[in-house]
């Protein structure tokens, strides 16, 4: 059964990336846009420090900072598969990155991710600790969250296989997420969050951004 989703999910994957469309780009248009074209290849996406990641699904992968890039503390790397950002500006640093395939996101400090349209993927571990939120709308056949510190997950969209694990202060939001398995392990019994897994889709893909 897991077979037949694969290879059906390869056709939906593509109508996702034709589709996805950022919605933030005239919000976006007084500031300076920095092009960072040393990145080609990455699977990986590691965001820390006071980032707020856009995350885009196209098959032209490329990354666009909304400011003076060279002028902050700031840092966009590719190393071995992974995509690194971050920055400890006192001002907030916008990225945009738009990506084919990711098969991890590691989120730390303040750092936000967001998911403009759904993101697609066979597998996907999501990572959070400290501060750190992602807000993230995605397709999935199986996913892992591991949710940490004082950091928050929202999640809409759908997985067949779902498995979190998260601490006594973290929240996870699934009030509009579906996942025909799923496995949440508290590391504290006394965990305020909440754990509902809805049968109904979301009606819009897209998330409002700006």
């Amino acid at each position: 059964m897991k077979t037949s989703i694969k290879n059906l999910f390869a056709a939906i994957l593509t109508v996702a990336i034709s589709a996805s469309a950022p919605a933030f780009a005239n919000a976006s248009a007084s500031k300076k846009v920095t092009v960072v074209g040393e990145v080609k290849k990455f699977n990986k996406l590691n965001v820390a420090g006071n980032v707020e990641v856009i995350l885009v699904q196209s098959q032209n992968q490329s990354v666009k900072v909304y400011d003076n890039y060279y002028a902050k503390n700031a840092l966009v790397q590719e190393k071995n598969g992974e995509l690194r950002i971050s920055s400890f500006d006192k001002e907030t640093l916008t990225v945009v990155v738009y990506a084919s395939q990711l098969n991890e996101i590691t989120i730390s400090d303040n750092a936000i991710v967001k998911t403009s349209g759904k993101f697609s993927a066979l597998s996907l571990a999501v990572n959070l600790k400290d501060q750190s939120k992602a807000i993230l709308n995605t397709n999935t056949v199986d996913l892992f969250a591991n949710v940490n510190g004082q950091s928050s997950l929202t999640l809409t969209g759908n997985t067949t296989d779902y498995n979190a694990s998260i601490n006594n202060i973290a929240s996870i939001n699934m009030d509009k997420f579906a996942a025909e398995n799923s496995s949440i392990q508290s590391k504290n019994t006394a965990v305020a969050q909440k754990q509902v897994i809805s049968n109904e889709l979301p009606t819009n893909d897209v998330l409002t951004i700006f």
